[in-house]
């Protein structure tokens, strides 16, 4: 009840404030859900070029079912965001519980997962995968903690289809199968390969039908044709790492006119596939990374410390004032989680309550390995909102360390 109540009031009183009840951003992803629903297909069109493979599915084809299911009334794309809100929260508490050996650090870490700001303003103010990216997961971390307990077919198989779903809503929780493979090895000799096997098998199973229809579509196996624009973004001469390049350049607007797009790029947009697009944005990428390797290292470098410190974004994305809150508390969580990861990792194992270091670690394994995916690509602030709620549950364990030794001395 408590958890409950804690990811549907603030998401109601926000709504209310903003005035926004029924009424979430439309993105993206609700275009494509329209063209679905109208027969059109998973289509989108940019910058006058129709895309078959623009994004994941998975968000598009429930924002599609909404509408076969409730018409125009938006209100029920907020109400579907708050209930994976809840159960991303109610999983990382359980984690978080499993952890510690606490039952106060998994509500803790429920509740401040439920309340985390970005997650509130994202379920809330727009149409957007987050909720569900979030909530796959935290699900594939509480799957993979049981895989490597017990490494069972029907566990394996689990994990394997909740990969898959992540994959089909946003690429990097792919990053969860290796990290799950590497402690499965490193825990448990018997029964580990059949493990990573059947959940691979699994995985690839339930990704292959978009993979396939790709096939047929675009003429080669990709998830999305867009994986090539975006690892260029974030790996050519002169790159930030983000949205825009060091020398301002506007490098989001896709099109032949665009004079901050190398002439090659400018040249397929023009007259190219939508694959030939990804293979360019690809080759070009590579190309850099070949030739200018420390230029490229110290650019990955810079991605890495944007997504764990600064918090660069579009200015355009949010309020000036709600960026340096959200800034603050961040990196306070972050401070605290750090601490709390060091006292789980220091403490004896005859302290009661005894915390699962196992589970611990590849919750931290996780959490690096997705960010370091993402930095192979382009990094914004927004990305590591993914991973917050993760984070969170050492967070709680440091402030419950912090009020058991305020009471202590009282």
């Amino acid at each position: 009840m408590i958890l409950a109540l804690a990811t549907l009031v603030p998401r109601v009183l926000l709504a209310t404030l903003l005035g926004v009840v029924g009424q979430p951003e439309t993105w993206e992803y609700d275009v494509i859900a329209a063209h679905i629903v109208g027969g059109n297909g998973h289509v989108y069109e940019r910058f006058a070029f129709v895309y078959a493979a623009y994004a994941p599915p998975l968000w598009s084809w429930i924002l599609a079912a909404l509408l076969v299911t409730t018409g125009e009334a938006r209100i029920g794309i907020q109400v579907l965001q708050a209930v994976f809100c809840f159960g991303a929260a109610a999983a990382c508490g359980g984690l978080a519980r499993r952890i510690s050996g606490d039952e106060t650090v998994g509500l803790l870490a429920g509740v401040l997962a439920a309340v985390q700001p970005s997650l509130l303003y994202y379920s809330v103010v727009k149409s957007d995968p987050l909720p569900l990216n979030v909530l796959l997961l935290s699900l594939i971390a509480v799957a993979a903690t049981s895989l490597i307990d017990a490494p069972t077919d029907r566990r394996a198989l689990l994990f394997g289809c909740l990969i898959a779903l992540g994959v089909l809503a946003r690429g990097t929780p792919v990053v969860a199968l290796p990290v799950a493979a590497l402690a499965l090895f490193a825990r448990r000799r018997s029964g580990a390969l059949r493990a990573v096997a059947v959940s691979t098998a699994a995985m690839s199973l339930c990704v292959a039908p978009w993979v396939i229809r790709n096939v047929a579509v675009l003429g080669a196996p990709v998830l999305t044709s867009t994986t090539g624009e975006n690892f260029w973004r974030g790996n050519h001469e002169g790159a930030g790492g983000g949205v825009v390049d060091l020398d301002g350049g506007e490098i989001t607007r896709i099109a032949p006119t665009n004079p901050d797009l190398p002439p090659a790029i400018r040249t397929v947009l023009a007259s190219g596939t939508e694959i030939q697009r990804h293979e360019i944005f690809m080759a070009e990428a590579w190309r850099f990374i070949g030739t200018e390797p420390l230029e490229a290292a110290g650019l990955f470098a810079r991605k890495m410390r944007t997504f764990w410190w600064r918090i660069d974004s579009d200015p355009r994305d949010y309020p000036r004032t709600a960026s340096i809150t959200y800034a603050a508390i961040y990196r306070t969580e972050l401070a605290l989680a750090l601490f709390g990861a060091f006292v789980l990792f220091r403490s004896r194992g005859a302290a009661s309550p005894s915390p699962d270091r196992w589970a611990a670690a590849l919750a931290l394994g996780l959490m690096i390995a997705v960010s370091v995916l993402q930095s192979a690509f382009y990094v914004q602030g927004r990305h590591r909102f993914l991973i917050e709620p993760l984070l969170l549950m050492f967070t709680a364990i440091a402030l419950s360390t912090l009020a058991r030794r305020s009471r202590s001395r009282t």
